[in-house]
């Protein structure tokens, strides 16, 4: 008995460590998923011209580090997908010294249109943390979670780095610029889950193009009541990261936690907003590739992110990802 316990044991220990390094790997097999909108004519602007094709990359939660040599090859390969417009939606750095590395391989990027909003761990570095706490639910949005972050990061720095390219700093704010034949409303607030977030007023100014419009709402965390507000704000399509997809999952992308308030079927990908009030209709998420055609709702695109916590650097059934979103007017 006592030598079939050992190797009941050894058995369960040998499983646990292959389990523990597949989750390791699988944390860098970092993925493009590229997803389709259809946007009717009528809703981008009746009297529109027909546009060109609008390509956007979704780039969240990379959580660098200055020697995370496969992430960072990553995130330089970005400018192969030939983007029109960069979305960032925050939890950038994990450490001042990852500001350089982040700037110099998103360099090929910042001759590119793009705007970004900031995470919490773009203010906080990250600390270690029982990761079972997660699974007691969301971790909620007040001041006393950011008297309790850890030690603050150089964000000023990061900042003055990406709005030096040109890209457009919508923390709590607002811009509108052409991009191609399209023209961009963008609207961001700053990250509601450590309280930060601000809705800013509406901008007085009319747009002269003729071509397609869009509302572009970003923000870190996707609460559900920061999808309502960008709802009600009247946003096309709302991009958003935070939820690492859940991280790890079960088989079949089924995410245990989102941490925060939004259901876990929409851990990550491509849905409407807000969901079937009939709660025996399925809603329909677009996890992986696939299109969406635009109807009356807001559109909303979660990044399942490019890194994680340095402090938990696994994955299950939840690969790293950026994505490619390209927005065709019909």
């Amino acid at each position: 008995m006592k030598n079939i316990a050992t190797r009941i044991l050894g058995a369960l220990t040998a499983a646990g460590a292959l389990s523990l390094c597949g989750a390791l790997i699988h944390a860098q097999s970092y993925q493009v998923r590229r997803r389709t909108v259809l946007l009717p004519r009528i809703k981008s602007q009746k009297n529109a011209t027909t546009a060109s094709t609008l390509r956007i990359v979704h780039i969240s939660d990379t959580h660098l580090l200055a020697h995370q040599r496969r992430r960072r090859a990553f995130l330089e390969s970005l400018a192969e997908l030939s983007p029109d417009f960069i979305v960032l939606t925050g939890d950038l750095i994990a450490a001042d010294s990852a500001i350089p590395a982040l700037l110099a391989d998103l360099e090929p990027l910042l001759s590119i249109p793009g705007a970004f909003v900031f995470g919490s761990n773009d203010y906080f570095g990250p600390e270690l943390k029982n990761p079972l706490r997660y699974l007691r639910g969301h971790t909620g949005t007040d001041v006393e979670k950011k008297a309790s972050a850890g030690h603050r990061l150089a964000t000023e720095e990061l900042r003055s780095g990406l709005t030096s390219g040109g890209w457009i700093d919508l923390n709590n704010a607002r811009h509108q610029l052409n991009v191609n034949d399209w023209t961009l409303d963008l609207v961001g607030i700053d990250d509601p889950h450590i309280g930060l977030h601000q809705m800013p007023q509406p901008l007085n100014v009319a747009s002269a193009s003729t071509g397609p419009a869009l509302r572009l709402a970003l923000a870190h965390a996707p609460y559900t009541w920061v999808l309502d507000m960008m709802d009600d704000d009247d946003a096309t399509l709302a991009f958003a990261g935070h939820t690492h997809g859940g991280q790890v999952n079960l088989p079949g992308s089924h995410a245990l936690v989102t941490n925060c308030d939004l259901p876990r079927r929409y851990a990550n990908g491509l849905f409407e907003w807000p969901p079937p009030k009939n709660h025996l209709e399925e809603p329909h998420v677009v996890k992986r590739n696939g299109t969406v055609v635009a109807h009356d709702n807001m559109l909303v695109n979660i990044s399942a992110g490019i890194g994680t916590s340095p402090f938990t650097p696994i994955r299950t059934f939840c690969a790293p990802e950026a994505i490619v979103l390209d927005i065709v007017a019909v």
